[in-house]
């Protein structure tokens, strides 16, 4: 990646930027609420403005490190390599996936799921043409011992500290180009963090064994989470950002209702009072039944229904509070394992679910090449097709 010159990045600059003033993007905008906010982290997501449906498209970065050529790890290694693979793999989708995905005008340090547990001290593993991810055979939390935990801040350990030479340096790379680079907030809800330091079967255990160790941790990484934000706002003389509760821990049968209420609402609805906005709940995880508590959350803006959960009982819980809904489908058994007339079936029937009773909108994403390129990017195309054909949106 020593080969990357500020030439190149300035030409995939001043091309992202075309496409971000083109008017196709600026006639998608009105899809989303949040079209033109920063969505201040990497990987965008539309707020949808509709009841009756758009969609959008992306690979995961392993797609796109094979597809695009943009080599992992050295991605997460400079801000001049992560800089350039945004931009390119940002081109090859408005190049090729047809759908209602809104480009603004940021760029984005990243340093995908780990960052925040890298902050209080958990060990990171960079494996090749992946995002990188925590050490979970070395768990940071070992015993129940949380004299362990790093105090949290902008430059804490050596995460902490590339994240803001990220950021800094980025800054420099886009100073005379209307594209702005961005300070990306902490996306992992408290829980999910937890997860990562203590590892998700011994935290299930603490929950039976040792509840207030459960509390004393949650409350740690709550106060750290909320701490961060204000470091970063006051960094950048900024209110504090809206959170993002990103939890695929989260779901049945590992979490009943009554432990979600017991041991993770609580601390969401605390960080939703101080950043005053949650732009977005997200677990991959059985989520019906949580449904009604989520809902609860205030100043909720979305919630993530993914490819196990209930549309159908999402519509009509989120629709009555006025959140949008996220339809994230299965890559593998909703794309790359359908024909197009059971693509053209799925959609259908999630348009069905929601048409005129929520806002919402379906993503196909996380797309990794899982057999060749051009077997599975004519995947892609065929589910392109499909929800152009079922939404009529493009």
């Amino acid at each position: 990646m020593s080969t990357i010159k500020e030439a190149d990045i300035r030409t995939v600059l001043d091309k992202y930027l075309r496409i971000c003033e083109s008017p196709e993007n600026q006639a998608n905008a009105r899809y989303w609420r949040n079209a033109g906010e920063p969505w201040l982290i990497e990987r965008w997501r539309g707020v949808s403005a509709t009841n009756s449906g758009a969609f959008t498209m992306a690979l995961d970065i392993a797609g796109y490190s094979t597809v695009v050529d943009i080599p992992c790890p050295a991605y997460y290694e400079t801000a001049e390599a992560q800089l350039y693979g945004q931009m390119r793999y940002h081109l090859w989708e408005a190049e090729n996936l047809r759908c209602n995905r809104f480009f603004d005008k940021t760029a984005f340090a990243s340093l995908g799921a780990v960052w925040a547990a890298s902050l209080f001290g958990a060990g990171t593993i960079f494996p090749k043409g992946q995002a990188p991810w925590v050490d979970m055979k070395n768990a940071l939390l070992k015993d129940r011992d949380l004299s362990v935990l790093r105090k949290i801040g902008l430059k804490s350990a050596e995460m902490g500290a590339r994240m803001h030479q990220f950021y800094e340096r980025m800054c420099e790379l886009t100073e005379d180009s209307s594209i702005q680079a961005m300070y990306p907030t902490l996306l992992r809800g408290p829980y999910s963090v937890a997860t990562q330091l203590r590892e998700t079967t011994s935290l299930l255990m603490d929950m039976i064994d040792a509840p207030q160790f459960v509390h004393d941790l949650m409350r740690r990484i709550t106060d750290g989470l909320m701490a961060h934000a204000q470091e970063r706002a006051d960094f950048l003389d900024e209110p504090v950002a809206p959170a993002k509760l990103f939890n695929d821990e989260i779901g049945t049968p590992m979490l009943s209702p009554a432990m979600y209420e017991e041991f993770i609402l609580p601390y969401e609805l605390e960080l939703a009072e101080f950043h005053k906005t949650v732009t977005y709940w997200h677990s991959c995880g059985v989520t019906d039944d949580f449904y009604e508590s989520v809902a609860t959350i205030p100043n909720l803006q979305m919630m993530h229904v993914g490819p196990w959960s209930n549309v159908e009982k999402a519509a009509e819980v989120f629709g009555k509070a006025d959140i949008a809904l996220d339809i994230c489908v299965n890559p593998t058994e909703d794309v790359y394992d359908r024909t197009p007339e059971e693509m053209r079936a799925k959609l259908s029937s999630i348009k069905s679910a929601c048409d005129g009773k929520v806002r919402y909108a379906v993503r196909a994403d996380g797309f990794q090449i899982a057999r060749t390129i051009e077997e599975d990017l004519a995947k892609v195309r065929e589910w392109n097709d499909a929800a152009i054909e079922v939404f009529d949106t493009v």
